[in-house]
């Protein structure tokens, strides 16, 4: 007995000691993958992009295990469902640190991946890239680990009333969001620059997600007599409320504008016919991705899951490979090493340069303005030196 005690002290000793480093034996030893954990919400009403990000993931791990892993090491993904949810997603980031991952790459909802970042913050400052959190919370709470390869809100907003106002030439919006962290600062940020610009907001106002039904609200925003109606909510929501416009016939009173949660295929499979003729301004997406990298990951994405890639995969993609470079450059899977490398590399990816600067974010993405016609995002408009011009 007095063995066995010495021993399993011995053993929590250890166990403390390589915690206490911020790492296992998956992380220092060569004979062991490298893990890396994938976050987002994989079941629900938000699970379509969540799923894509994780096939896009596994996606990526097959391909670069395939010519050798990182730095002879094979790459594991592990992932965890947040539902989107932030008490839910601080138990999953818990999760996949207690399985010793060396970074999180992910996440879809901001209202999670905040929350997330935090676990991650206290666990050693393990590096976070999120691809699709774009509230400017994330990177603004001073922490060096955490990283963003999307456009954050307060941009998107910004371009979001630019476009209303120069396309769309609207001078009366109704703006509704659903209060999420995501959608509620989207909101916000549109509002403040379309005032900027003198045009009136004539509702604000947020809706409860998840509902089968909204005209009630419309009904109420319809009564307002806007030229354009702006939601900032997620897909599901959107899907609901482009049916209803169009069954209402309010799509012969004011504009569908849509924030850019709704580029996404599942908007579309939400909204079915209705939701042609709305709107969507995003950066580089699979509608307007080109170049080699895409074109091999894009028939790698297919063979694997069946089926084409939706918004997200290719910046799952780029994330991965920048946290590749960082691990290489390093040769560390030491949180502090990768996180001090992600600061320093520059790679040219499928959505473009990515380089971070001092908060964890990138440079600003070129935008695009897209129509939904005949089912699928047709892009229409480019913004080339603060104008919006003829996509070609």
């Amino acid at each position: 007995m007095v063995k066995f005690r010495k021993l399993s002290v011995v053993g929590v000793l250890t166990a403390l000691a390589l915690t206490a480093c911020g790492g296992n034996s998956a992380s220092t030893s060569s004979s062991q993958p490298i893990k890396i954990g994938v976050t987002g919400p994989f079941s629900g009403n938000y699970a379509a992009p969540g799923i894509d990000i994780m096939n896009a993931a596994k996606v990526m791990a097959d391909t670069l295990n395939k010519s050798g892993g990182i730095n002879g090491r094979k790459v594991q993904i592990l992932t965890a469902d947040d539902q989107c949810d932030a008490q839910v997603g601080v138990q999953a980031a818990e999760n996949l640190v207690s399985q010793g991952v060396v970074a999180l790459v992910g996440g879809y909802c901001s209202g999670a991946s905040i929350p997330e970042s935090d676990v991650l913050r206290r666990h050693h400052n393990i590096p976070f890239i999120t691809v699709a959190s774009s509230n400017p919370k994330f990177t603004e709470q001073g922490y060096n680990n955490v990283f963003r390869v999307i456009l954050r809100d307060d941009f998107a907003g910004t371009i979001d009333a630019g476009f209303m106002s120069s396309v769309l030439k609207a001078k009366k919006v109704a703006i509704m969001h659903d209060n999420s962290t995501y959608a509620k600062a989207l909101a916000e940020f549109g509002r403040n620059e379309l005032q900027k610009r003198r045009a009136t907001v004539t509702y604000f106002d947020a809706i409860t997600p998840g509902q089968r039904d909204y005209t009630s609200a419309l009904t109420r925003v319809a009564s307002t007599n806007p030229d354009t109606f702006y939601f900032t909510g997620y897909y599901a929501e959107a899907g609901t409320l482009v049916k209803e416009w169009k069954d209402l016939g309010l799509d012969k009173k004011f504009s569908f504008m849509n924030g850019s949660g709704e580029y996404d295929p599942a908007y579309i499979t939400a909204g079915g016919p209705a939701a042609d003729g709305s709107n969507v301004t995003f950066p580089v997406g699979p509608d307007t991705a080109t170049g080699k990298d895409f074109v091999t990951f894009r028939s790698a994405y297919r063979a694997a899951t069946g089926k084409d890639m939706a918004t997200y995969a290719i910046y799952e993609h780029d994330a991965i490979m920048v946290l590749k470079l960082a691990i290489e450059k390093t040769k560390s899977t030491k949180p502090a090493d990768i996180d001090s490398a992600l600061h320093q590399i520059s790679y040219s990816g499928i959505t473009g340069s990515i380089k971070f600067d001092k908060k964890g974010d990138r440079q600003q993405l070129a935008m695009v303005g897209f129509k939904v016609s005949g089912g699928k995002f047709v892009p229409t408009w480019k913004l080339t030196g603060g104008s919006w011009v003829s996509y070609s």
